[in-house]
């Protein structure tokens, strides 16, 4: 499919083994690219297994007999062979005179080295099909640079890339970062996020010849941003891993700007998040300073999957994994249904092709059902039968935030070594045979490291830890304070991604582990994750956390969240709170921010005096602000970003203070004041607004899948 659109330049449709008609594909057009409006054609593929195997006349005597019959519906004014066999000039010559004899006017025979130098040629063909990265030499494509990345990429891969299926999500994600420069991929877990993330930062290595980089957090990408290079970001599950981490927000706020200008100079990002967590991150983050990442095109759902798509993607893994054929055999008529199910998953299909996960499950519609219906179940029914040195050395993992170096120190083995029993020589060998399953050893710029093979493994295990309170005192005792942080929360607060629950009888351990990290942190951890009995002790111990100060706008500040959540633990200092009304004047006066208005939160925490003060102040001088405010914005414009969108979210609140604060008689002057000389600021700026010129776009191709019995495709899914 990518070789026929990419090098044959025409949308391509291909069709479904059974009732194909004698037809693989089909594209509109000449195939050399003339008469491009004339003229159905017809592709055949004829592949082989065996290296080296050619192609002779005698092995297409089935197609020949099919070709009047598309000639007589007008389907193969063109006939084009794509095979991976070797091809002589004789054998060419036969079979193109041959399907010409039987009335096809242009039969064409590309095979097994056209097709490689077409490979060889076409950065943008390899990635269209990311599985040829996962099949050869990347040395043969990629420089000694490129090639370290690309098999630092790999290495978090496995075997998954050889068993990717180009969806249409795929498609839209390479699309959007070749034309937008950014691409964010939302989905569930296991919707098979990172593994498109991946093969994309391979592709960008190979195309655009940029320096990849993998950050995970803000400081991450400040810190590599490079204006003389073009670069790569990937930044997997940027707002959380499991849950969401607001504390971070803030800082993705001041980097978003630094994105933007990195775009306009050449650079790519590609960002990924759970679903959920990016619904959640949106009420913090100032999208404002990076647009891109607000159009929806570049916002991939890769959740969306076809039914042919999801029946591909349980082919590949099931013929790719480790599962006896006589388990595949009794599988092969439920495949079709379970290619239809709304719930199916990637994840889900990779663990039923593998004995680890599903060796010992029975082939019944109910116990089929309930592994694609309850797959966090599923895995965390695994990871409770399994043994206490495996147990252990996902603690060893765990206990690390998720990632920890290779080899180990002896010392990072104590801790799970005395939660379940073992010795470190166990748990030494368990990691190594849970490599690939729930178990991931990969590879980056330092070295080897251990991680979750999937994120599911860490949602899983913290379940099991949560639901034993002597793993939770040992997981407090051993794991890192920051980690502690980002994955606790005390009993009583419901957070989504399932957190370790802390009961209240250990919340003087929680305490300890807590106390010396930074206040922004201890104060994130109060507005989400605290319940009163904690937030009284951190306030008692560290009494510095109290003392904030506020940014505009207010409403989006993530210390108004702080001050929220004191008062309704009823455990707001009065200094605080006085210092907030205060910051939600000035905020009003000074930056035009409407927070009083639009979060009623906010408003509760005024008294009527002092909101009555911040009115009257507002309307006596609200015509000079105005003024002042859209001329310090307009100098502030820094080139990057559209002047319409630069100046949106003060227009927001602008109009919303003016429909709040002033008296109804004055409201359509001002209205009308604010109107031309919002106007004029925008016009002036983008008589020196320069668009991007778009980058080069790949070939949009039109595809569609023609329905039939789900069952032929997996005809062979036993053999």
């Amino acid at each position: 499919m990518a070789i026929a659109e990419e090098c044959l330049k025409r949308p391509v449709q291909s069709f479904l083994p059974v009732n194909d008609a004698g037809r693989d594909g089909a594209f509109v057009g000449r195939w050399n690219g003339t008469n491009q409006d004339g003229g159905k054609s017809t592709i055949q593929c004829k592949f082989t297994s065996v290296a080296g195997k050619k192609l002779y006349l005698s092995a297409l005597g089935d197609e020949i007999a099919k070709v009047a019959n598309l000639v007589k519906q007008g389907l193969a004014d063109d006939y084009v062979i794509l095979t991976n066999h070797e091809i002589t000039g004789n054998s060419a010559i036969q079979i193109e005179a041959a399907f010409e004899r039987a009335g096809v006017k242009n039969c064409q025979v590309l095979g097994n080295s056209w097709i490689n130098t077409q490979i060889h040629g076409s950065a943008r063909l390899r990635m269209l099909a990311p599985r040829l990265y996962g099949m050869g030499d990347l040395s043969q494509f990629l420089d000694e640079r490129a090639y370290r990345q690309a098999e630092m990429i790999l290495s978090t891969m496995g075997s998954d890339l050889q068993r990717l299926v180009v969806t249409e999500a795929y498609r839209k994600s390479v699309t959007a970062i070749s034309d937008h420069s950014l691409v964010l991929l939302l989905g569930a877990p296991a919707a098979g996020k990172s593994t498109i993330g991946a093969s994309i930062a391979v592709g960008a290595a190979d195309r655009w010849k940029c320096a990849t980089i993998r950050a995970t957090t803000p400081e991450e990408v400040r810190a590599h941003i490079d204006p003389d290079v073009r670069q790569f970001f990937w930044i997997d599950d940027a707002w959380g891993n499991t849950q969401y981490q607001r504390q971070s927000a803030e800082d993705w706020n001041r980097v978003f700007p630094l994105m933007t200008g990195a775009i306009h100079r050449g650079s790519k990002f590609l960002v990924t998040s759970r679903d959920y967590i990016w619904r959640a991150a949106q009420n913090d983050l100032k999208l404002q300073a990076l647009p891109v990442l607000k159009r929806s095109q570049v916002v991939i759902d890769v959740h969306q999957l076809t039914i042919e798509e999801r029946a591909q993607i349980l082919y590949n893994h099931l013929r790719m994994g480790d599962q006896p054929s006589t388990f595949r055999r009794d599988l092969k008529p439920s495949l079709p249904a379970l290619a239809s199910r709304a719930d199916f998953l990637p994840e889900t299909a990779r663990r039923l092709s593998l004995k680890f996960f599903a060796g010992s499950l029975a082939v019944l519609p109910y116990t089929l059902d309930k592994f694609f219906s309850r797959p966090e179940q599923f895995l965390f029914e695994t990871v409770q039968n399994l043994s206490d040195a495996c147990k252990a050395a996902i603690a060893t993992v765990f206990l690390a935030g998720g990632k920890v170096r290779s080899p180990l120190e002896p010392e990072a083995f104590n801790a799970a070594a005395q939660a379940f029993g073992v010795t470190p020589a166990e748990i030494r060998a368990e990691l190594g045979s849970l490599d690939g399953s729930l178990l991931l050893l990969a590879l980056d710029d330092d070295g080897h490291y251990w991680t979750y093979k999937h994120p599911t493994v860490s949602d899983a295990f913290s379940r099991f830890v949560a639901g034993t309170p002597e793993m939770v005192e040992i997981y407090l005792r051993g794991a890192r304070p920051a980690s502690i942080a980002s994955e606790v929360a005390c009993a009583g607060i419901d957070i989504a991604g399932k957190p370790v629950v802390v009961a209240n009888k250990l919340l003087p351990l929680l305490l300890e582990r807590m106390l010396t990290l930074p206040d922004s942190t201890l104060r994130t951890f109060i507005s989400y994750r605290s319940n009163p009995r904690f937030t009284a002790m951190l306030l008692d111990k560290r009494p510095d956390i109290a003392s904030v100060d506020f940014y505009a706008p207010i409403a989006d500040d993530l210390d108004t969240g702080f001050v929220l959540s004191l008062q309704n633990q009823n455990l707001l200092p009065i200094t605080l709170r006085d210092r907030f009304a205060g910051a939600v004047t000035r905020a009003a006066m000074e930056s035009g921010d409407a927070s009083v208005y639009e979060e009623p939160r906010v408003r509760d925490l005024l008294t009527d005096e002092e909101f009555a003060e911040m009115e009257e102040a507002l309307r006596l001088d609200f015509p000079t602000t105005l003024k002042s405010l859209i001329s310090t914005h307009q100098e502030q414009w820094e080139g990057d970003v559209d002047p319409e969108e630069h100046f949106d979210q003060l227009s927001k609140s602008l109009e919303s203070l003016i429909s709040n604060a002033i008296e109804p008689h004055r409201q359509d002057e001002i209205a009308k004041d604010f109107s031309a000389r919002l106007r004029t600021a925008i016009d002036d700026l983008r008589r020196t607004y320069e668009q991007r010129e778009p980058d080069e776009t790949l070939v949009a191709a039109s595809r569609s899948a023609e329905s039939g019995p789900l069952s032929e495709l997996f005809r062979d899914v036993d053999a």
